[in-house]
């Protein structure tokens, strides 16, 4: 283990102390009696092992600093100073440590000195996902996940470019006006990462056989298709669960941005649907009317606020695959009001041991 100020980790020296931080709010103020924390710290350079550290240290002042400097290691490891710079070239080559140094630098943040930033990076670049939907926000949201370096990605879509796209639709080039969503996609994403392996199925979704299809051989669905509004939700929702995927879902209702996560085995979008049918009959008279009606959503959005939501999704997205966070809106809706920038929970369930879709095998209905 080589110990390792973190890039984004600055300190400097002043009469009264080592600053740690780089602004007010974030520095903390360590002493610095006859200069020795001043010279353990020059040696968190990643470039000695801990036992080099405190043989160098006990050298100089001819003590034995060596339960000193390891409690020092690991309060600054816990309070999230330090890495491991001996884990830097058991992963990522050269041009993978350079393409994602800022990623890298990200990660960090959420690691002590017992953890790997780069197998988060390796992890990312080995995944496979499906993403369905590749027009307002599932165009953002595949620029998101290239950039952090997703090289295997299956992308769903039917739709051709029309004029009304361009608002927010920052993938594409008037020029290509007419062209297949999936197949501009394609072009664009590779010349931004050439490194992407991107499967391409231009499909229009009818059933939940289509959606299991599209996510043969993924291990993560993220799901921004809006068409048809009343059932593509139900028909992802039933391939993920047949399939045991993790799901994270969303989309633009006005001037609010909706995202939804589902983990296996956890509960699903069926089991929301049925415990807000049971507590409100309702519900299920506003449903019925909708299919009556053959209601379909209608687009209401502006690019900022796309660019936001398709932001939030991804960022649930990577808390899954990597898990440096647990994504907030686990069996929860969650709502981001894009007047105000609140964030507020909407609904959230558990799992229905009786729900049609995920719940056990005696007690489901038909």
């Amino acid at each position: 283990m080589k110990p390792k100020f973190k890039n984004t980790i600055p300190y400097y020296i002043m009469p009264e102390g080592i600053y740690l931080g780089e602004d007010e709010y974030n520095s903390v103020l360590v002493e610095n009696e006859d200069s020795k924390m001043e010279y353990l710290f020059s040696l968190f350079n990643g470039e000695y092992f801990i036992e080099e550290i405190v043989d160098l240290c006990n050298k100089k002042y001819t003590t034995d600093m060596t339960n000193d400097i390891q409690e020092i290691i690991e309060t600054l490891s816990e309070a999230g100073y330090l890495e491991n710079e001996y884990f830097e070239n058991e992963t990522l080559n050269n041009y993978m440590m350079e393409r994602y140094k800022a990623n890298l630098n990200y990660f960090s943040l959420f690691t002590d000195i017992y953890g790997n930033k780069y197998n988060l990076q390796k992890k990312i670049n080995d995944t496979h996902i499906t993403l369905l939907g590749v027009g307002g926000l599932g165009s953002q949201v595949l620029y998101h996940l290239a950039s952090l370096g997703f090289h295997n990605i299956t992308i769903l879509d039917y739709d051709t470019l029309e004029l009304s796209n361009f608002n927010r639709q920052l993938l594409y080039s008037e020029k290509d006006i007419g062209g297949l969503k999936t197949s501009l996609a394609e072009k664009r994403i590779i010349e931004y990462n050439p490194n992407i392996n991107l499967k391409v199925i231009n499909k229009k979704i009818e059933s939940s056989k289509d959606v299991e299809e599209a996510i043969k051989g993924s291990e993560y669905v993220l799901c921004v298709a809006d068409k048809p509004t009343l059932y593509i939700q139900d028909w992802v929702n039933e391939a993920v669960v047949k399939n045991n995927l993790p799901l994270v879902t969303g989309g633009i209702l006005n001037k609010r941005g909706r995202f939804i996560t589902t983990i296996p085995n956890n509960g699903c979008l069926e089991c929301h649907k049925q415990k807000l049918i049971n507590n409100d009959i309702n519900i299920q008279n506003q449903l019925e009317q909708l299919n009556k009606n053959n209601y379909q959503r209608n687009n209401a959005a502006i690019s900022s606020n796309v660019s936001i939501l398709a932001g939030i999704l991804v960022n649930e997205f990577l808390d899954i695959v990597i898990g440096i966070n647990t994504p907030v809106s686990c069996n929860k809706i969650m709502e981001f009001d894009f007047t105000n920038y609140q964030l507020k929970e909407l609904s959230s369930w558990n799992k229905q041991n009786k729900c049609k879709v995920c719940g056990n095998n005696e007690d489901k209905t038909i």
